[in-house]
């Protein structure tokens, strides 16, 4: 009862304050008036008629001040609470350290991506991306310096996806990238632009690197045409991944290609 009541208080307007004010106004002349009328049999003085009726518009005019600052806090509260639960979402879905999604939330995204596509017919593709060499780099720099080019890797790489696409952290040095609306030319065509815009980077100490550069390695999957679930989806990707570390690296390569 108590919860109906605030949430109908937090909803109130001015206008609906000042009806209110009125009628609880009337209800307290009533209130005030009719029982001294009783009393007196009918022969109540005009002068206490208005002293009643001053004195209970007064008393509604406090009642409502006091709703009016009583909205103002439920409200401020209210707006603190929410800004509190979108931050604690956000840190839920996001990596802590490269502060792109994280898995568990491209898991939820790639289920979402897979129910949209099978209801319009449509197409998207999956990449999977990982930083050549990396245990190398951690190795010879430390794992400061190694934290230090994944978030720099994650910052490139999210700058240079699309508006719609999304990136998370799959794990490790490891990255996944959703590529709505995105059919397997396409998705070649930009992940090849993305393994280049790395290639061609400047990150530190790229220079102890087998290639003197830090590079990466791409696999792709389409769906439906590759798999249509979620769990081959991903195989799929990640045996791309992988064929292309087995043939040199720095390269590209799609499902069954």
């Amino acid at each position: 009862m108590l919860e109906q009541v605030l949430c109908r208080l937090k909803t109130a307007t001015l206008w609906r304050l000042f009806w209110f004010s009125v009628i609880l106004s009337e209800l307290l002349t009533a209130i005030i008036v009719l029982p001294m009328s009783v009393f007196f049999q009918g022969r109540i003085a005009s002068d206490y008629l208005i002293t009643g009726s001053i004195t209970a518009f007064f008393v509604s005019l406090i009642v409502v001040v006091v709703l009016v600052l009583l909205i103002k806090e439920l409200r401020k509260d209210e707006k603190f609470l929410s800004e509190q639960n979108q931050r604690i979402f956000e840190l839920s879905i996001r990596d802590y350290l490269t502060e792109v999604f994280n898995c568990r939330y491209f898991y939820e995204r790639l289920e979402e991506e897979i129910k949209r596509a099978e209801r319009y017919k449509s197409a998207f593709s999956l990449i999977m991306l990982d930083i050549d060499h990396f245990k190398k780099y951690n190795d010879a720099h430390g794992h400061q310096a190694g934290d230090r080019v994944l978030k720099d890797v994650a910052s490139f790489l999210k700058k240079h996806i699309r508006d719609h696409d999304l990136i998370a952290r799959y794990g490790g040095e490891e990255f996944s990238v959703i590529l709505p609306e995105t059919v397997r030319d396409v998705a070649i065509n930009l992940a090849e632009r993305l393994r280049i815009a790395v290639s061609d980077q400047p990150f530190p100490f790229v220079e102890t690197q087998p290639d003197k550069r830090l590079t990466v390695s791409i696999g792709i999957a389409t769906f439906p045409d590759d798999a249509k679930s979620i769990d081959d989806l991903v195989k799929v990707a990640d045996r791309a991944l992988y064929r292309a570390k087995e043939n040199g690296r720095n390269g590209v390569e799609t499902a069954g290609g």
